[in-house]
């Protein structure tokens, strides 16, 4: 299983990756377009937060693959 990455997955992804390579994600772009009520906002008042967002083909996401090892990946899930 790969999980791609990006923002403050590139240092902090939660896991231990068996492997990692640099990757573009096309078509997609960071931006703005998700509400949380996680680390911004409450309930009442959710906070925006960075996601991935469909894009003009053109604009790409660059990030990483983090690749999971198959023993943990029911962990990782």
């Amino acid at each position: 299983m790969w999980v791609f990455g990006y923002g403050s997955l590139l240092w902090n992804p939660g896991f231990e990756p068996a492997e990692q390579v640099r990757a573009d994600l096309p078509g997609y772009r960071r931006s703005f377009c998700m509400l949380s009520i996680h680390h911004r906002g409450t309930p009442e008042d959710p906070g925006l937060v960075l996601a991935l967002d469909a894009a003009e083909s053109v604009e790409v996401c660059a990030g990483l693959a983090l690749r999971v090892d198959h023993t943990a990946a029911e962990h990782v899930l």
